[in-house]
């Protein structure tokens, strides 16, 4: 099912009044709302303009967050509805553009809906609202319009480069951690501090079997790890090492910080930066690697 807030933005226009509302308030297009006009609106068959257009906005919109088309406005310079272009025969375009969408994009993009606005006039005539949800089988190609992919922006659509496209068919849908760490140093007079690991899962997928090696400089004594799987603590190439490899939970998507361990270290420097070497994965994520310093978490 598309997203609520598509439904409601889709369902919210159910006649002419409410396209007058888009032009009296000067509505502008943007992520998920796009304007377009029908080339010859004296007729309900697709021009080779018309098909590309269609073809274009449900390859963008599938392959991004979704949206609704609205078939019959005219924008303005700054992409604002300005001026309604109500199509003859509303009833045959919306046929004709349900018709289509076998053949406007590769592969075809599911659960999309079309329906008529009415116009006032009752002549026949009126215009279309379609709504194109975000799609799990991207990425989409329009074949209509010159077999390129694209994406949607709040500037409008652009072709979709190879890293995009190697992206998309590589690794959908796929996790990204974002590593936060955090130095506390244990108050007063104790000579111990804790070194929090903690991630972010920014992606679409789920992140699964995370692990992370993090490697501290001579001289920093790694004493005991809590809260997660941790499956070493040990040297590596001489210098002192913590291992972290979980096999059993996972981290959704939800962009909410997940906690999942400590490293109790001790060293001559408490209170000062601490440098380390990070290198943390999961499933479906390339590699990531940090080699910086970590600065002390200040007392409260």
């Amino acid at each position: 099912m598309a997203n609520e807030p598509l439904k409601s933005l889709y369902d919210s226009l159910g006649s002419e009044a409410d396209l007058r509302r888009l032009i009296t308030e000067k509505v502008k297009e943007d992520l998920h709302l796009e304007f377009k006009q029908k080339n010859n609106r004296s007729h309900p068959q697709l021009e080779d303009s018309d098909s590309s257009q269609f073809s274009r906005a449900l390859s963008g919109l599938a392959n991004s967050d979704g949206g609704v088309l609205v078939w019959g406005i005219e924008t303005d310079k700054q992409e604002r509805a300005k001026t309604l272009k109500a199509i003859s025969d509303a009833h045959t375009f919306n046929a004709v553009l349900k018709k289509s969408l076998l053949n406007s994009t590769q592969p075809i993009v599911d659960r999309v809906l079309i329906d008529v606005i009415e116009g006032t006039k009752k002549d026949g005539s009126g215009f279309i609202k379609c709504l194109i949800p975000s799609s799990d089988k991207a990425p989409h190609r329009a074949m209509l319009a010159a077999r390129e992919y694209f994406k949607r922006t709040t500037e409008g659509f652009y072709r979709l480069e190879h890293f995009d496209l190697e992206d998309m068919f590589g690794r959908r849908p796929h996790p990204s951690l974002t590593a936060h760490l955090e130095l506390r140093p244990r108050p007063g007079d104790d000579p111990h501090e804790e070194l929090h690991f903690a991630f972010i899962n920014v992606g679409r997928g789920i992140a699964k079997y995370v692990g992370f090696v993090c490697r501290f400089d001579d001289g920093v004594a790694v004493l005991a790890s809590s809260g997660g799987p941790w499956n070493a603590t040990a040297a590596n190439n001489g210098l002192p090492t913590v291992v972290y490899a979980d096999n059993a939970s996972v981290i959704h998507p939800t962009g909410i910080v997940s906690f999942v361990g400590n490293t109790t270290i001790r060293r001559a420097a408490k209170g000062q930066n601490l440098h380390i070497k990070f290198n943390w994965y999961c499933e479906n994520m390339t590699l990531r690697s940090f080699d910086g310093e970590v600065p002390p978490e200040k007392a409260p």
